[in-house]
């Protein structure tokens, strides 16, 4: 665990220690464990203990614990993910699951997809945590129900609706480099309706986005979210949702080809994103469920640098899509899904191009579950066609199995699919780089896991294997200056995490993620992909108060952008909170107790020492 690093792991580990000396006699009325439900695996709700994927749930608790604004900070805590920030707040947010390349990751908002039809990955630097309910991240290839961009996995981000007597809650916080943020949302459900309204707005004077920079590069933010739900009768239900933020970020420049990031004085960056869904639910039956979902998402974004003619530029580009699914529950053991999908993917790269293209799809999936005694069986399967404009049709399909043994609180399950991704606007129809004539990446995939539960159930261990091959990557050819399908990739490795709930008032969770990459045309590491990531967190909660310790360790990982290792680094961050009284919270964090330096991207600077606090408004 790397103690030559220095005191900031030591101190980490004394701080654990003295926690649970500290507070193991301290007695508290025990949390209701209820059954983690998801959507986002087989297209259906299902208990996460039923799963054959390896599925990840963050809930809304789990990020209120943190006192982070952005969703990125969340994924830092987790080791299967690697966030890449190019700089600080407001600047290009990528995230590697497992080792995945972002634009091989679906990223779906409620169920809407998110990924840019120009680069093919989404920029997570605007989503910020207000208004999440929770995420769910399903590891592994998921193109036989998914499509296109899913063949590493999928993130899906599930926002809260309106429950209750109508309320208003507000945040407010302020902190290190002149920032300050507030929120404000408006909400309730009883009966036949549910509504949800969120506004925020947030402001800082930033790092320099260039580590050897002097300039400091700020960022200002605004959202507005809206939910409405409307239920005709118990067997039809209409979900309406809005969302839109804004964003002016201060940028530096970047030496190409090698060269490192560089202040610039006047590049700026202004986006407006915009999200309009509209989902149908219709029991036709006690066995026939019918979901209809509509959807449209369109992203504009605009740089300007009078001393770059390269930083200006006006991208704007939309999906418009449909989802017709159905859900059949053959028998109490069985349930058939069934779908059809249709979207358009434009964009304008002004002075550049402007194009579009359409995909169509059918899937088809099935869930099977069997028990018998203390034993559980649940076969899990999926196939899907997909037709895409330019890139020809392909037909990708999974198979999963989980065996459980209920009562020595063991599960076994193992995964194998395939997946592919359609090449995006930018690698098809970019002038100078663009080849229309290109196939799309394939890869197949397979995993195997163990879960157990140990110590009366407050010791839970997991651990997998995952192995992924693909082939007809994308990539830069040096020899015509042009896209092609040249070069073929494998992602290894392990995850373990364990979570012992030493008490009620007290629980440490632990992960560590190992990544054996390669790139078979070099047979090189995969750029910027860490080989090792360890998480752990030690939380100490009482009904009125609560604290929490993270670390993180980020191994060496190669960046061929600077061409040269970025070193590793730990870090440690302490958040808590204190609830004054049931209207009233106070909250406050550290981030990088240490002052660590280090690197994300090479080159691109990093927040050191920051201290932030806030109040909470509930129920005004």
């Amino acid at each position: 665990f790397h103690f030559e690093r220095g005191n900031a792991l030591k101190t980490f580990f004394f701080f654990l220690g003295a926690a649970l000396f500290g507070t193991v006699a301290v007695a508290e009325e025990p949390n209701v464990q209820l059954e983690e439900v998801v959507v986002t695996a087989s297209r259906i709700e299902e208990a996460v203990k039923e799963t054959t994927s390896d599925v990840r749930v963050i809930t809304s608790e789990e990020i209120k614990k943190l006192n982070v604004q952005y969703v990125t900070d969340v994924f830092r805590t987790f080791p299967e993910l690697h966030i890449l920030q190019n700089g600080g707040r407001g600047t290009v947010s990528s995230v590697f699951l497992r080792g995945n390349e972002p634009q091989n990751v679906l990223v779906l908002i409620d169920g809407i997809r998110q990924n840019s039809p120009t680069t093919g990955e989404f920029d997570f630097s605007s989503i910020t945590v207000d208004d999440i309910e929770r995420v769910e991240i399903v590891k592994g290839s998921q193109s036989a129900l998914y499509g296109s961009d899913a063949s590493g996995g999928v993130i899906n981000i599930i926002t809260k609706r309106g429950t209750g007597k109508a309320g208003l809650d507000a945040l407010f916080e302020a902190g290190s480099y002149d920032s300050y943020r507030s929120s404000v949302t408006f909400g309730g459900g009883e009966g036949t309706t549910d509504y949800r309204l969120t506004g925020g707005y947030s402001y800082t004077e930033g790092i320099s986005a260039a580590s050897a920079g002097s300039e400091p590069d700020g960022y200002e933010h605004v959202d507005l979210s809206g939910t409405l739900g409307i239920r005709p009768s118990n067997r039809t239900e209409f979900i309406f949702t809005g969302k839109y933020y804004y964003d002016f970020t201060e940028l530096d420049d970047f030496l190409f080809p090698a060269g490192p990031a560089v202040d610039s004085l006047e590049f700026i960056q202004r986006r407006n994103h915009y999200i309009l869904s509209g989902v149908g639910r219709f029991y036709v039956s006690d066995q026939w469920e019918q979901i209809l979902t509509v959807s449209t998402v369109e992203d504009d974004l605009t740089s300007r640098d009078p001393n770059n003619l390269f930083n200006n530029y006006d991208i704007v580009t939309s999906i418009d899509a449909a989802d017709w699914q159905h859900n059949l529950n053959v028998s109490d053991a069985a349930t058939i899904i069934a779908g059809a999908a249709y979207r358009v993917e434009q964009a304008e790269n002004k002075g550049f191009f402007k194009r579009s293209v359409d995909t169509e799809a059918f899937y088809l999936g099935s869930k099977t579950k069997l028990q018998e005694a203390e034993m559980k069986f649940v076969l899990d399967a999926g196939l899907r066609y997909e037709d895409h404009e330019t890139a020809g049709n392909k037909t990708t399909y999974k198979v999963g199995l989980l065996y459980a043994v209920d009562k020595s609180t063991l599960a076994l399950k193992g995964n194998y699919g395939t997946g592919f991704r359609a090449p995006s606007l930018n690698e098809l129809y970019f002038p100078g780089f663009g080849n229309p004539n290109l196939k799309p990446e394939e890869s197949t995939y397979w995993d195997v896991g163990l879960e157990k539960d140990i110590l009366k159930k407050t010791l839970t261990f997991t651990v997998a294997y995952f192995d992924q091959h693909y082939r007809n990557l994308i990539e830069f050819d040096p020899v015509t200056f042009i896209a092609e399908n040249i070069a073929e990739a494998d992602i290894k490795g392990a995850e373990v995490n364990v979570v012992w709930r030493l008490h009620e008032t007290f629980t440490m969770t632990g992960g560590y993620t190992y990544l054996n990459t390669e790139d078979e045309a070099t047979g090189q590491r995969l750029t910027r992909r860490p080989d090792d990531k360890y998480t752990a967190s030690a939380q100490y909660r009482t009904k009125r108060f609560s604290l929490l310790a993270d670390y993180r360790y980020v191994g060496d990982r190669f960046d061929s952008a600077v061409q040269r290792e970025l070193e590793p680094y730990d870090l440690v961050n302490i958040s808590g909170d204190y609830a004054v009284n049931k209207r009233l919270t106070l909250f406050g964090r550290i981030d990088n107790l240490f002052d660590e330096e280090y690197e994300e991207v090479g080159s691109y600077g990093t927040p050191g020492f920051s201290i932030f606090g806030g109040i909470k408004l509930t129920n005004i």
